[in-house]
C-alpha cells in the first residue's frame, strides 16, 4: 500500500489499465473503499487522497484545481506504463477533467473519463457560490445539498470536515474553464434524477467537451447516489473498459 506522502492509494499490481477513483469535496480515498471489490483485478483501482483529509489530515487543502492536476500529474509516473481511466464525483470530476485534458495535451490521452454529480465545466453556475459563507449558513447550504447525512450532527465532525469542504469547494466554486485542449477520449456521465444539486441538461453537455464517443447513466438518488448505485455503476465501468480492450485486440490481430 501507498503511503501518506503519495496522493495515490493502491495495491501493486502487474494490470495494463488503471482506474483512477478522485473524490467530491469534503471525501477521502476512503470514500471509495467498498468500490474495490467491485473492479476486477485486470483493472488496477487507485484511489485519489488530496492534502487535507484522512491520513493526509496535516497537509493543507489546496483551492485551486491547477494545484491538484500539478500535483497529481508526476505522482502518475509510478503506475509505470499501464494505461488510465479515471472516475470523478462532483468536484471530483473536475479535477478528473483537467487531469484528463493534462495528459491528453502531454500525449498520454487515458482511455475513458467517467464524470458523476457535477455540470460539465464549460457552464456557468446555475448556484451562488457557497464557500465563503460563515459557519452556520455553509452547514446548512451543505445539508441542503444532501451532503454528510447524520453525521452533520457531530460537533467533533464539523470541526474536521467545514474547513476542509469549504477549501474543496472554493476549488470548485472559482474554477475557471478553459477551452484547450479538447479530450479524444470516450466520456461516460453519471446522473442522479433527485440531484439537487446538478441538472440533467448539464451533465449531457459533457458531451460538447469531447471527440469520442459520449453516453449518459441515470440513477435515482440525491447528490450522493453514486454511492447507493456503486455496484451498477462499477459494472457500467467495467464493461465500458473490458470492451474497449476487446476491440483493440481485435484490431491488433486483423492481418
Amino acid at each position: 500500500m501507498t503511503t501518506a506522502r503519495s496522493w495515490l492509494r493502491y495495491e501493486p499490481t502487474d494490470a495494463a489499465l488503471r482506474l483512477l477513483f478522485v473524490p467530491h469535496a469534503g471525501a477521502g480515498a476512503s470514500s471509495f473503499n467498498r468500490w474495490l471489490g467491485l473492479i476486477p483485478a485486470e483493472i488496477g483501482a487507485v484511489r485519489v487522497q488530496l492534502p487535507g483529509r484522512e491520513d493526509a489530515a496535516g497537509q493543507p487543502p489546496l483551492r485551486r484545481v491547477q494545484d491538484a492536476v500539478a500535483g497529481l500529474l508526476p505522482q502518475l509516473a509510478a503506475l509505470g506504463d499501464a494505461e488510465l481511466a479515471l472516475y470523478g464525483h462532483s468536484m471530483g470530476a473536475l479535477v478528473a477533467f483537467e487531469l484528463a485534458r493534462a495528459l491528453t495535451a502531454a500525449g498520454t490521452p487515458p482511455r475513458h473519463l467517467f464524470v458523476s454529480g457535477r455540470r460539465a465545466p464549460q457552464l456557468a453556475a446555475s448556484r451562488p457560490p457557497i464557500h465563503d459563507l460563515i459557519d452556520d449558513a455553509f452547514a446548512a447550504a451543505l445539508a441542503d445539498m444532501g451532503a454528510w447525512g447524520a453525521a452533520a450532527r457531530s460537533a467533533v465532525f464539523l470541526r474536521y470536515a467545514l474547513p476542509l469542504t469549504r477549501a474543496d469547494l472554493e476549488l470548485s466554486e472559482e474554477y475557471r474553464y478553459g477551452r484547450e485542449p479538447r479530450l479524444d477520449c470516450t466520456v461516460t456521465a453519471f446522473y442522479g434524477t433527485g440531484d439537487p444539486v446538478v441538472e440533467a441538461r448539464e451533465l449531457a453537455a459533457w458531451q460538447e467537451l469531447t471527440d469520442g464517443r459520449f453516453t449518459i447513466h441515470e440513477f435515482s438518488g440525491d447528490h450522493l447516489f453514486h454511492q447507493q448505485h456503486r455496484t451498477a455503476i462499477a459494472a457500467i465501468i467495467t464493461e465500458s473498459l473490458s470492451r474497449a480492450r476487446r476491440a483493440d485486440d481485435l484490431e491488433e490481430a486483423a492481418p
